[in-house]
């Protein structure tokens, strides 16, 4: 079907540059919870649980305070997204502030480790949970072929997306419904189910910090803020978005103050049913508090419930990363096939298809790892995360640049609480930075030689071509 839509793709199609305004409110709101919630709140309680000695009080509030915290840097965000409504997010606001070199690198670190070592591990996980839930089944091909159930839910997804906006962001809407209502109901299980036996809540707070929980303390925010990571990139699709001045930021607000009442929650329903040594002794706690207040069915239904997860956080991910590849592409004549808007779907077919290209390539070559046990993305992904950390960062940091240098800009939406709602985030990110640089030196500066490759490419390539960004683009 997509291949005939292409063929007779009619000349007379209008070519332009501009993505079609097709989501709506409840749609951009969907984006922001469904690429959050993914895999980290089933599986980062553990290692929580063990770097802080499962003091309940405590984790619940590091949960609640990364939320908040989270919850600034949208603030400061949605300003940005009102002045710059544009495909690329991130890259858009890098570039007006600091310059083309600048959010080339943020571009490069995306397209070639960041966003597409998430597509893969998002992909190559769900294949896993597949392979669990159908564990002895009469399907083989799920069990002993993981990287072809891995590569063909990123061709579907990728499909779908480049068929049209509308299929992809209405595909999110529902499996952003189904994970979030999960949540919720996992959160309210420990409330509703009836329990065998009763269950005392383990020590809330810490008599005393010492260096070694100071030092847990550092290790479960940086888990917690893993957890939470994606909320910014609905800016990315502001181009695509009814009304992006006013929606953008409330999008932002409202999907962060959701997650914050859902991550709580389940938090809370974990330590309600689960001892905290428990907790730190299991790889996800969520599959044990369900089997454990719904037996004989509850394991599975909570092994079904991540992989929903796991596939609405891949789809979002094939939606968003593609239209940083195609904001650079405008910017850069070396990389004009990727900037084409398909004449039929009006999506950025290219952008999508290399994006997928070269995340289902990472799958393939995981085994290539000099550690059996780890794959290839997850490496170079646990290597270039202080880098993105940086862009991120530096993102926020531009509502107090462009304040200073363009006061008089437009600004549709100004950062509530400036400039103390901002500089909460950015403090806090400098002791995130630091904490990560001091665990992992080595790590930290070999992800930054990777990016810092991307300046040599920039160089070479893409200053042989200056001026105005590309105004217009040949159809696919």
């Amino acid at each position: 079907m997509l291949g005939r839509m292409m063929s007779n793709a009619r000349a007379s199609e209008p070519n332009s540059h501009q993505l079609e305004k097709v989501l709506g409110l409840f749609s951009v709101v969907t984006i922001v919870v469904g690429e959050v919630i993914g895999s980290g709140i089933f599986y980062k309680p553990q290692l929580i649980a063990q770097a802080t000695e499962g003091f309940v009080g405590l984790i619940l509030a590091l949960w609640i305070l990364c939320g908040l915290i989270n919850l600034c840097g949208a603030l400061a965000l949605a300003e940005l997204s009102s002045m710059f409504p544009h495909a690329g997010g991130t890259y858009v606001f890098l570039r007006e502030t600091y310059g083309r070199l600048w959010s080339f690198l943020w571009a490069w670190a995306e397209f070639w480790v960041i966003r597409s070592g998430a597509i893969a591990a998002l992909a190559v996980y769900m294949a896993d949970s597949l392979a669990t839930i159908f564990a002895g089944s009469d399907i083989p091909i799920i069990g002993t072929h993981p990287k072809l159930v891995a590569v063909s839910a990123i061709c579907l997804l990728g499909a779908i997306n480049i068929l049209g906006t509308r299929w992809g962001g209405g595909l999110q809407n529902g499996a952003t419904l189904i994970k979030a209502g999960f949540v919720a109901f996992l959160a309210a299980l420990p409330f509703i189910a009836i329990r065998s036996e009763p269950f005392e809540l383990g020590a809330l707070w810490p008599g005393r910090l010492d260096h070694g929980l100071v030092l847990g303390i550092g290790t479960a925010l940086a888990a917690i803020m893993w957890a939470y990571d994606g909320w910014g990139n609905v800016t990315v699709v502001a181009e695509e978005v009814h009304h992006p001045e006013r929606n953008v930021p409330i999008a932002l607000i409202t999907g962060v103050l959701i997650l914050i009442v859902l991550y709580t929650g389940a938090n809370l329903a974990y330590h309600l049913t689960l001892s905290s040594r428990e907790i730190a002794a299991t790889f996800c706690p969520a599959v044990l508090v369900c089997e454990r207040l719904l037996p004989n069915f509850g394991a599975k239904l909570m092994q079904s419930m991540i992989m929903v997860s796991l596939f609405g956080a891949l789809n979002v991910n094939i939606l968003v990363g593609p239209r940083v590849l195609f904001a650079v592409s405008r910017d850069h004549r070396f990389l004009a096939r990727f900037s084409r808007i398909h004449p039929a779907t009006r999506t950025p077919a290219w952008a999508i298809g290399g994006m997928c290209v070269w995340s289902s390539a990472l799958i393939l070559m995981g085994g290539l790892s000099w550690d059996p046990n780890v794959q290839l993305f997850d490496i170079l992904t646990e290597w270039t995360v202080f880098g993105g950390s940086i862009f991120y960062f530096s993102a926020v940091l531009a509502v107090f640049v462009l304040r200073l240098r363009r006061p008089d800009a437009p600004r549709p939406y100004r950062t509530w609480g400036y400039p103390v709602v901002p500089a909460v985030f950015l403090g806090f990110y400098i002791f995130l930075l630091a904490s990560m640089y001091w665990a992992r030196p080595m790590d930290r500066m070999i992800g930054l030689g990777l990016i810092s490759i991307g300046a040599i490419v920039y160089f070479a390539v893409g200053e042989r071509v200056k001026g105005q960004p590309l105004a217009a683009s040949e159809s696919a």
